[in-house]
């Protein structure tokens, strides 16, 4: 049985207990205060306002903009900012402990902020500087893309008029040569009609002859048929003297004409050997944007360094006509490059005159005729691309010369004949593919000589005999031949 006040007594009886926790707290807390050093309490009491390094940065800022610290506004605090703070403090006159309260804090990051925007209002300064010397630069550039368009334009006209006076020279050579020509068909005309009236004239006066004479003497009517074969005999001797006369004045106005010809060409920059031979080159289906108002390096293709043509890259680009002999004038030609389109035609031998082509693409066309055994002149070609076109022929022993050369692509035409041994010169092919041709004969083992040869194909022709021992590491790319016939190695037969 509960006696009666005990819950009142438990009451009194904590509180008190709590009272005495308190008043011994206390007096443990003013004990320890008392033995803590001013440093230490100016620690404790920054540490009681709970500062974020946002404000501790701001803190920073306003010892910077005080020239008390040099250092980056971080939020840290570390010890050149407490040293800085020290310094502040004690001219001041307030403690010097290196260490934050309301009073100090409040000064601080108001000049924190007040150096902030200072700050700021210079950044938006430099920007406004930086953006009006960026305009300046631009109307500076602007200025020169101007002149310098002015330049272009007046160069494009001086060449305009230079080709426009080359244009009428030609057709004042050519309409000379007209002339020429038809004096020379006049000539021979009238050579025509008087050597017919000739003939005429003698016949009459024979047939005359003959009724006059047809009662004398048989040896008289012989002596006459004498007489007349001997003047035809003169008279056919005075015609070919004629007509020798009259052929060499044409062939010296041919030579003369093709003289001129080689010369106004050898005269042709390279942008009007280009524009001479672009006609014949894109043909009725390519689209080529060479013109004289349009700068060379915007050409289609066309590859510059200065002033020389170095390069024509028109893969793909549907060009219908045919090579024109006269690109051989830009000597400077290092790249070819006509695959994947319809040109028609022969391979001109001229390119065997460019010594410094080093890669020549003419596949996936419609060439014909034969290769040109002046390619083998082609002294730094490195790539040699021709196949996919109807080629005839022989493969030119000539090819063997190509010293430099590392492909050579000769698959898928109709060249026939035998391998030259000549190919087991180029020491330093790495590609050669020769498959679906009608090429015949055996292997050449000097083939075997190409120590640096990677592929080999030969499929699909119609060798025979074996295959030499070095070339076996490509038998995949030789066997099968035409007719299911496939060649076995040398010396296993």
């Amino acid at each position: 049985m509960r006696r009666p006040g005990a819950g009142r007594r438990r009451l009194h009886y904590a509180a008190g207990v709590i009272m005495v926790v308190g008043m011994a707290a206390a007096m443990v807390s003013i004990a320890r205060n008392r033995t803590l050093t001013p440093e230490q309490l100016a620690a404790a009491q920054e540490t009681q306002l709970g500062l974020g390094t946002d404000v501790l940065a701001l803190v920073e800022l306003g010892l910077s903009a005080e020239g008390r610290y040099h250092g980056d506004a971080d939020g840290v605090l570390e010890p050149e900012a407490r040293e800085a703070l020290r310094e502040w403090q004690a001219d001041r006159g307030i403690d010097a402990t290196g260490y934050l309260d309301r009073a100090s804090l409040a000064d601080l990051v108001a000049a924190g902020r007040q150096a902030e925007a200072e700050a700021e209002e210079q950044r938006r300064r430099d920007e406004l500087e930086a953006e009006t010397q960026r305009l300046a630069e631009e109307r500076r550039i602007a200025r020169e893309e101007r002149l310098a368009e002015r330049a272009r334009l007046d160069s494009a006209r001086r060449a305009e008029e230079q080709r426009l006076a080359e244009e009428a020279r030609l057709a004042e050579e050519e309409r000379l040569a007209e002339e020429a020509r038809r004096e020379m068909d006049r000539i021979a005309e009238e050579a025509r009609l008087a050597e017919e009236a000739r003939q005429a004239e003698q016949e009459r006066l024979a047939e005359e002859a003959r009724r006059a004479e047809q009662e004398r003497l048989e040896e008289e009517a012989r002596r006459a048929e004498q007489e007349r074969q001997a003047e035809q005999e003169r008279l056919e001797e005075a015609r070919r003297t004629a007509a020798a006369r009259l052929a060499d004045p044409a062939q010296r106005q041919a030579d003369l004409l093709e003289a001129a010809q080689r010369r106004a060409e050898e005269r042709l920059t390279d942008d009007q050997l280009l524009l001479a031979s672009k006609g014949g080159l894109a043909g009725t289906t390519g689209d080529l944007n060479w013109r004289v108002t349009l700068n060379r390096r915007s050409w289609t293709g066309v590859r510059s360094r200065g002033e020389n043509v170095v390069g024509l890259d028109l893969n793909g680009r549907n060009l219908g006509g045919g090579i024109p002999p006269r690109l051989t004038r830009l000597t400077e030609l290092e790249l070819i490059n006509l695959g994947g389109n319809r040109l028609s035609g022969a391979i001109p031998a001229e390119l065997g005159a460019l010594d410094k082509l080093e890669a020549l693409y003419l596949e996936d066309n419609q060439l014909s005729g034969e290769i040109p055994a002046e390619l083998g002149s082609l002294s730094s070609l490195v790539d040699l691309h021709l196949y996919n076109n109807p080629l005839t022929g022989i493969i030119p022993p000539e090819v063997g010369n190509l010293v430099n050369l590392k492909r050579l692509r000769l698959s898928r035409t109709e060249i026939a004949g035998r391998i030259p041994a000549e190919l087991g010169n180029l020491r330093h092919l790495e590609l050669l593919a020769l498959s679906g041709n009608q090429l015949s004969g055996q292997i050449p083992p000097e083939l075997g000589n190409l120590t640096n040869l990677k592929r080999l194909t030969l499929s699909n022709n119609r060798l025979s005999g074996c295959i030499p021992k070095a070339l076996m590491r490509f038998e995949s790319g030789i066997n099968p031949q035409l007719g299911g016939v496939r060649l076995p190695e040398c010396g296993r037969q």
